[in-house]
């Protein structure tokens, strides 16, 4: 069965940014993403990805650890600490629980800590972040597009038998429907100007 929520992307939202340092050969810094995800009821999951950014000539050898916290409506409801392994071009931070309402504002900030190279000289340094964004829907909107969805879903495959139905009655003879003799003779004149337009046969004559 289709997911239409996940087709339409229903209760899923995307927003990023890009966060930085400046050095004096270049910046350093992140770009994070954020992936809010509906689940049920006002149930939430939301997962992020950072990935380590550089311009110049210095060079980001990657995140070294993480601390976000995730506020609704201005309340801390979410912290979590991670220490990052090896270097990678990415790195997740998912599965994070929250209950969310229509009109709620997640806010979701932090501080994450980098290992970089400015002017040849190895260091650490932190990058703080924050992104905002205000929950459009409700349990209402979702149970209007429930409904929808249960009607336009059963919808979508009575196409399957209307349409060939309704092709046969315009093409065969069916349902007391005769075609005369004078008729099929038309329709062939018809097909036979359409191939041999009065254009054509004037060029191939000139020819």
């Amino acid at each position: 069965m289709f997911n239409f929520r996940d087709i339409f992307r229903i209760g899923i939202y995307d927003i990023e940014d890009d966060y930085s340092s400046s050095y004096t050969d270049g910046t350093a810094g992140i770009n994070l993403h954020l992936n809010i995800n509906h689940g049920s009821y006002e149930s939430y999951v939301i997962n992020t990805v950072i990935e380590s950014i550089s311009t110049g000539n210095v060079v980001n050898y990657g995140l070294l650890s993480i601390i976000i916290y995730c506020l609704k409506n201005n309340d801390p409801v979410f912290a979590r600490s991670v220490q990052f392994g090896a270097p990678s071009s990415t790195y997740p931070v998912n599965n994070i629980p929250l209950k969310l309402a229509k009109h709620d504002n997640l806010t979701c900030y932090g501080t994450i800590e980098m290992s970089l190279e400015t002017g040849g000289v190895p260091m650490n340094d932190t990058i703080n972040f924050q992104l905002t964004y205000i929950i459009p829907l409700g349990l209402g909107d979702f149970s209007s597009y429930d409904l929808l969805i249960d009607f336009l879903f059963p919808s979508h495959f009575l196409l399957y038998i209307i349409v060939p139905v309704v092709l046969i009655w315009i093409f065969k003879p069916v349902f007391g429907l005769r075609f005369t003799k004078e008729d099929l003779e038309r329709d062939e004149k018809f097909l036979e100007y359409l191939q041999n337009p009065p254009s054509r046969k004037r060029k191939e004559s000139e020819n």
